[in-house]
């Protein structure tokens, strides 16, 4: 599979034209940590990962990085995307539209 990052950000904005057209204007982050599978392990789903290669991330951090980059503080950096979907999964669980 292939997927053309012009289709991606279609997609994206799509979403989020629609919870805008919902009435979200923004989104109350209700927790903060969450369990990360390492790498190495995320897409191996036949071989369960071990409890101690389990890792916990932060919503809040995640949130801090984007924001610096958003403002010009930090320069962008592909792995930011990992940060920016922890908070559009918790998003997308959260909300029912």
């Amino acid at each position: 599979m292939k997927i053309q990052l012009s289709e991606l950000r279609q997609a994206t904005n799509v979403l989020f034209d629609h919870l805008e057209r919902t009435g979200r204007t923004e989104i109350e982050v209700t927790e903060d940590f969450y369990w990360s599978i390492p790498e190495k392990h995320l897409y191996s789903v036949y071989a369960p990962p071990p409890e101690s290669d389990l890792t916990m991330g932060q919503l809040s951090d995640d949130w801090n990085e984007l924001t610096k980059i958003a403002s010009g503080k930090s320069p962008p950096l592909a792995y930011a995307l990992v940060w920016l979907s922890s908070l559009l999964r918790f998003i997308g669980t959260k909300l029912v539209s």
